[in-house]
Formats: C-alpha cells, sequence, structure tokens
C-alpha cells in the first residue's frame, strides 16, 4: 500500500491476455462514380447503385474487384440510355415461360399453326425449359441443334422448333421481359425443300374423272382460281353473288387475313357454282334441307378428301401430287395465259411476290417452248433473219 492508501498500479504484463492492436481508420466502402451512380462493397462483393426513371435499383457485380463493379456500373447506364435495361428483379424469365408467350401470342393472334406449335415448343421445354432465359447461350443452342440432328431430325423440323424460340424472344423484347442485349444469336439450317409439284391440265381432267362428286368440284375451284383447300372448304352461300358473278372469302378464312374477291368470270366456275346451287336440297330423316356450305357429302362439310384424292392421283400414275400442288399448277396456268403478276397475285391472295415466285414453277418444257418462240421470232422478222445465217435456206449465200 502506498503512503496514501491507495493500491499502487503494478506494471506487470498480464499473462495469456494479447496485446490489443490500435483501431484503423474504416475503409472506403461507397465509391461515387460521377454520371454514373456509385459502387458499394458489402463484405468482398461490390455491389451497383443507379437510378432509371426516378426510382433506385441495386445489383451485385459479383465480384470484388472494383474495376470490374465500375465497367458493370458504365453497361448499366449505357442500357438505360438506349432504352434496354432490365432489371435482375424483373428479368426472372425461363424458357417455359418464355415459350408459353408464344403459344398465347398465337392464340390471341388465331394463328392457325396453334395446333402444330405444341409439338415444336415440348423438346425445347424439355431441354432449356428450367433455365433463365438472359442466360441462354449461343453454344447451347448450337448444341441442341446438332443433338437433334443426331436425332434423325430433318433440318426443316429443327428449324421451326428454333424459330418458335426465336419469336418467344422478340416477344420478351416487347414486353420488356428480357434486354435485347442478352437474346443469344440463334441460326437455321439452309432449306431447299421448295415442293415443285404442278399437274399439266390433261393429267389434272384424267384425276377429276377418278373423283366423286363434291370432290371433283372442289378440285376444278381450286384448279382454276389457286384458293388453298381450306379457304375453298369454308364457302357458303352467303358468300356467293349469282347475281352479280362474285364469290368473296371472308378474313377470317383467308391466311392473309385478308378477304379476297374472286369474279366469276369463266364458264369453269360459273359451271361449278351452278352445279352446287342445284345440289343445296339434300333429303334427310327429317324431310328437305337446304345447306348453307358450297361443297358438302349429304348436308355435311367436307373435311377429309385426302383418301380419294390420293386414290385418283394413284390410277393416273402421279401417287405424289398434293392436293395443294393444285395452287401451284393454277399460278402456272395464269402466267404461261399471259395474266399479268399483280392481277394472279390479288386472285391466288399471294401477299408477297417472293411466295409467289415459289409457286410459279417452270419446268423444261416452259423452256422448250420460250426458246421455239424466240426462234420463230426471229425468223418472223426480216431485218433479223438477214442478220442470223443459221435461218437462212440451205444452198443460199
Amino acid at each position: 500500500m502506498s503512503d496514501d492508501g491507495s493500491t499502487p498500479v503494478l506494471d506487470v504484463p498480464l499473462l495469456g491476455v494479447p496485446d490489443v492492436p490500435p483501431k484503423q481508420p474504416p475503409q472506403q466502402r461507397r465509391i461515387t462514380v460521377k454520371g454514373f451512380g456509385a459502387i458499394y462493397l458489402r463484405g468482398s462483393t461490390w455491389y451497383l447503385d443507379y437510378w432509371k426513371d426516378g426510382k433506385q435499383h441495386r445489383e451485385s457485380s459479383k465480384s470484388g474487384k472494383e474495376r470490374v463493379a465500375i465497367a458493370l456500373l458504365k453497361q448499366r447506364h449505357g442500357e438505360i440510355a438506349r432504352g434496354e435495361l432490365i432489371t435482375p428483379k424483373v428479368d426472372k424469365l425461363t424458357v417455359s415461360e418464355l415459350l408459353d408467350g408464344v403459344i398465347q401470342d398465337y392464340k390471341l393472334s388465331g394463328n392457325r399453326s396453334i395446333k402444330d406449335i405444341g409439338h415444336r415448343i415440348a423438346p425445347l421445354k424439355e431441354r432449356f425449359g428450367h433455365e433463365r432465359a438472359s442466360r441462354l447461350s449461343e453454344q447451347r443452342i448450337e448444341n441442341y441443334r446438332t443433338d437433334r440432328l443426331a436425332l434423325k431430325k430433318a433440318r426443316a423440323t429443327i428449324n421451326r422448333e428454333l424459330e418458335a424460340l426465336k419469336r418467344g424472344y422478340r416477344l420478351a423484347v416487347e414486353k420488356n421481359q428480357i434486354s435485347p442485349v442478352r437474346v443469344p444469336i440463334i441460326r437455321f439450317f439452309p432449306e431447299n425443300n421448295a415442293r415443285q409439284g404442278f399437274v399439266e391440265y390433261e393429267e389434272f381432267c384424267g384425276i377429276i374423272q377418278h373423283l366423286p362428286e363434291p370432290i371433283a368440284d372442289i378440285a376444278w375451284f381450286a384448279y382454276l382460281s389457286g384458293w388453298r383447300k381450306a379457304e375453298v372448304l369454308s364457302l357458303t352461300w352467303d358468300d356467293v353473288e349469282r347475281a352479280n358473278g362474285v364469290v368473296t372469302l371472308r378474313p377470317e378464312f383467308s391466311k392473309n387475313k385478308e378477304p379476297r374477291e374472286l369474279p366469276l368470270a369463266n364458264p369453269g366456275l360459273q359451271g361449278i357454282i351452278e352445279r352446287r346451287w342445284n345440289a343445296r336440297l339434300v333429303m334427310t330423316e327429317n324431310g328437305p334441307l337446304v345447306v348453307d356450305r358450297l361443297f358438302h357429302r349429304d348436308g355435311k362439310p367436307v373435311k377429309v378428301l385426302r383418301r380419294c384424292w390420293a386414290s385418283a392421283c394413284k390410277k393416273v400414275g402421279r401417287p405424289d401430287l398434293l392436293f395443294h400442288d393444285l395452287r401451284r399448277s393454277a399460278v402456272r396456268n395464269m402466267v404461261k395465259a399471259g395474266v399479268r403478276e399483280k392481277v394472279a397475285m390479288r386472285i391466288t391472295g399471294h401477299k408477297t411476290r417472293s411466295m409467289f415466285d415459289r409457286y410459279h414453277i417452270v419446268d423444261d418444257r416452259d423452256v422448250r417452248e420460250a426458246l421455239k418462240a424466240t426462234e420463230a421470232a426471229f425468223a418472223a422478222d426480216q431485218h433479223k433473219s438477214g442478220i442470223y445465217q443459221h435461218n437462212q435456206p440451205q444452198g443460199t449465200e
């Protein structure tokens, strides 16, 4: 004890108690990037802090490096300026949900291919359905193409599947569900599978002889008009103005959703309409019935004609001929008859020139006739026959 009665403090180190280091100044955890926003450190990861449309957004850079976070912050600023920013909270769309959006779009637009779209997207859902759409890489899609080929799937089939996927991405971008910069490039296989089928008039007349009514009239109508089978079968008497000689295709039955008028300007079409007019009355168990459809079987709409068509084609030696080939034949016949292409497209309902050209089939006979007609024109022109010596009679100079 000291003289003043207090207990003296001994300067003796305590055993087992480590020295406490002095406190360091706090590390800077937030850095402002002028004109872009800020980054801040949480644990060992840098986060972004930026604003869009007056709303604050925070996002992990998923990196512990300051420069990576700053680069991502500037990238987000550029996406905001271009209107491409989809925040992480929104960007949770899976590939399955993206493909469901395609089905919904088909339903809303009344697309007739809705019966096929389910089969097209099924393998895509099985492969990628649970994944985030924004994380699907181009290499994964390329691997999908390769694997589908290995399963002996046709290139056209794979292309239809990938078209559905691409459509899903386009719809998601329109709805701001995904940023355009996160949409992968989708490549398609080249296709050269456009059918070249058509039937000459003599062959067609042979097929008609083996077709029952009303299938024969349906085939004649398609061959003369170039209309699609579903368009022909949809016709009712409300669509026919017999007095004015016009048949109108309603937009809901037109593939391009546009109405179309067909003047009954030739005896062939006029004869079909008159035969169907005379066949509109049928006898049933409940008495006579006036049928609204132009083409019917005993009062019931014609829905399937594949068997009788195939049988008739087989009998004339054309088992490969499809009913849709009548549309190609009609286009070809109109062009050969000198009908202007714009007029022919209006009759058949082709909306684009490229599609019309696909249906305008040219074969070797067309080429030979063209060369003969050209040579005949030279021979008929005295000036040209004097120039081209091979047109001169033998033995003359």
